[in-house]
């Protein structure tokens, strides 16, 4: 094996729940209950239907739940319907790099028929985020090549490893098998965005159950997939990368203690802008407004201001999946209706003359300052709004954490709180209170087929058949 494939099978192979602190379980509760929260706000769209849909015509002896489906389908298609269903909304966690709650359905698919109990979740759900993390640290950076979030698969197959209980060599064929034919061009996140934006990292989630159960069945993998001859590295002309500290805390915190939760469904350099602007609408009326001014760090500006050379498809986002990522779209938004929620991005919401006029009044720009306060090992996602009134007057916030923020966190209230909203339109009042209590309970649930239950149990409006 290669130091980055040793260093990740080392650790993930050794992984066991007794050796987590309690601030990493706690923090595993709460991204299942924000994933599961996510899950059930988007049941209903199309792409997830579509996944769900397609997921009924499969079955498997190693079978697994999908929200809203009665039956179990395979593992791998209830890894890729149940990680659509939690991306969609964009509304998921960020941090350590992409989304890494898209990792989650990966291990609860192999959890289940295995009867696993939910420390053993726990424990997986912990050894991807870690691995992500460290990835990230080591100099594994995809979007420098243009390739979109391989490390996704690379995790996924970590989790799905460490529930199977793969031995050290199986571990590393796991990863071979995941990264070696699975690399993702960036063209997922660029310009016109497709249903595919939110399915990409599922099917990351898909084939790392597939690699795990590769590796489980004996299959081997090419043993240098990052630093050998025809890897990772030599296909992007960089130096060998060296993955270390997998495991350690960053600035006092684990990779998931580290990774931010949403309160708005938007990408997540919007998270501080919108909080800013919510603000400052308080203070003038919307016909005064003659401009507004939003400063981010490079990746903010890149990923949402029109900076990856995709400025014309945001200030004028033909797609859904394009206004969730568009800083003008939501901002225009938050200054018309006071609230950015999942109904923001309708097809009737994107058409509004008007809200297409607001944005047009929105610039955005790369301030280096807030570059270089980004920087470091847990990012602090800086940002500035400026409104200008048509008499002159200039108001201004500057947000160093947004909410959601490790450094700003959402309490256990508020996540509650955004899951019962999630959760409304779907399921009963009962329902969401027993999702809660299994979900809070998840390190003293002796076998996951209690919460796979009641995945299975929720009724999605239309009928799901292909």
């Amino acid at each position: 094996m290669d130091q980055p494939t040793q260093a990740i099978a080392d650790y993930a192979a050794g992984m066991r729940f007794e050796a987590l602190a309690r601030g990493a379980i706690d923090a595993a509760k709460r991204h299942l209950i924000d994933s599961v929260g996510c899950a059930l706000g988007a049941v209903g769209a199309r792409p997830v239907a579509i996944a769900r849909r397609i997921a009924s015509t499969a079955s498997s002896t190693f079978g697994a739940s999908v929200l809203g489906l009665p039956e179990r389908t395979t593992a791998e298609q209830a890894a890729f319907a149940n990680a659509c269903a939690l991306r969609y909304l964009d509304f998921n966690d960020t941090g350590i790099g992409g989304h890494p709650s898209d990792m989650i359905p990966a291990a609860l698919a192999v959890a289940e028929p295995l009867r696993s109990s939910g420390r053993d979740l726990i424990a997986a759900v912990h050894a991807s985020y870690e691995v992500v993390a460290a990835l990230r640290l080591g100099g594994f950076r995809p979007r420098d090549w243009n390739v979109d979030q391989p490390q996704n698969v690379i995790g996924a197959a970590v989790g799905a490893g460490v529930i199977m209980g793969l031995d050290r060599e199986q571990m590393g064929n796991a990863v071979s098998l995941a990264i070696t034919p699975n690399i993702p061009l960036r063209a997922t996140r660029a310009g016109r965005l497709s249903d595919w934006k939110g399915c990409a990292t599922a099917h990351s989630a898909m084939m790392g159950v597939l690699a795990a159960r590769w590796a489980h069945g004996g299959l081997t993998g090419p043993p240098e997939p990052f630093d050998g001859i025809g890897g990772l590295c030599h296909l992007f002309g960089i130096g060998p990368l060296r993955i270390e500290r997998i495991g350690e805390p960053r600035d006092g915190l684990g990779a998931l203690q580290s990774t931010g939760l949403k309160p708005f469904p938007a990408q997540y350099n919007l998270q501080g802008p919108l909080s800013a602007m919510l603000e400052l609408r308080r203070d003038f009326r919307l016909d005064e407004v003659a401009q507004v001014n939003v400063g981010l760090h490079w990746g903010g500006w890149y990923e949402s201001g029109g900076g990856q050379g995709d400025r014309e498809e945001k200030w004028n986002p033909s797609t859904r999946e394009s206004a969730d990522h568009s800083l003008p779209y939501v901002l225009a938004v938050a200054l018309m209706d006071g609230d950015v929620v999942p109904g923001s991005f309708s097809d009737a919401r994107r058409a509004d003359p008007a809200l297409r006029a607001l944005m047009q009044r929105v610039s955005v720009h790369e301030d280096p300052e807030l570059t270089r306060e980004h920087a470091g090992e847990l990012p602090n996602w800086p940002s500035t709004v400026e409104v200008v009134l048509k008499n002159g007057a200039r108001l201004a916030r500057r947000t160093r954490w947004p909410k959601g923020h490790p450094r700003n966190p959402l309490s256990d209230a508020e996540l509650e709180a955004k899951f019962r909203r999630l959760a409304g339109g779907v399921v009963s009042p009962p329902q969401a209170d027993r999702l809660l209590q299994t979900l809070w309970s998840l390190d003293r649930l002796a076998d996951i087929g209690l919460l796979a239950e009641q995945f299975r149990a929720i009724r999605c409006a239309e009928v799901d058949r292909g």
